[in-house]
C-alpha cells in the first residue's frame, strides 16, 4: 500500500529539515512526545496535528478534496530562547524554498510559533513550536491520490 499524500508531505518535510545546511549536531525525527535528554540535542521534531477537509468545489459530485493539513516543527536546543533560535530560523528558511514540497502541495503557510522551555526533571532547554498549514488535494475516495 501506498503512502498517503498527507504523509508523503511530513516525509519531504522531515527531508527538508534533514538536510545539508541544517545547524551543526541537530536530529530531525517524528516523535510527537518522548522524554528528551540535554546531550540530544539540538533536535527538530516533526509531527501531523490536524487535517481539514471540503470540497474542491462547490458541487457535491467532485471527486476532489481540498485539505490543510497543521504540521508542527518543535525545535529543542539547550540554553535559553536564543539557542533554538538558529534551529526556528532553519526550519523557516528550508520549508519556504519550496512550498510546494516537490508538487506534493499548492502552498506552505507559517502560521504561528510558542515559544516555552522544559524544566523537567533535570532538563534546562528551550523550545519553539511552529505550527505551518500545508494546503493540498487529493482524490475523495483515495488519499494516496492526487486525482
Amino acid at each position: 500500500m501506498a503512502d498517503t499524500i498527507r504523509e508523503q508531505i511530513v516525509k519531504a518535510i522531515v527531508a527538508k529539515l534533514d538536510a545539508p545546511g541544517k545547524p551543526a549536531a541537530t536530529t530531525v525525527n517524528r516523535t510527537r512526545r518522548r522524554a528528551v535528554e540535554p546531550s540530544e540535542l539540538p533536535m527538530i521534531s516533526v509531527y501531523d496535528v490536524r487535517e481539514e477537509v471540503e470540497s474542491a468545489t462547490e458541487s457535491r459530485r467532485s471527486l476532489l478534496a481540498d485539505r490543510t493539513l497543521r504540521v508542527r516543527v518543535k525545535c529543542r536546543a539547550v540554553g535559553d530562547d536564543s539557542a533554538v533560535d538558529p534551529l526556528y530560523s532553519w526550519a523557516v528558511k528550508a520549508l519556504k524554498t519550496d512550498q510546494s514540497l516537490g508538487g506534493l502541495a499548492v502552498g506552505l503557510t507559517e502560521e504561528s510559533t510558542d515559544w516555552d522551555t522544559d524544566d523537567a526533571g533535570d532538563a534546562d532547554y528551550s523550545v519553539s513550536a511552529t505550527d505551518f498549514l500545508v494546503r493540498f488535494t487529493t482524490s475523495k475516495q483515495n488519499p494516496e491520490s492526487k486525482t
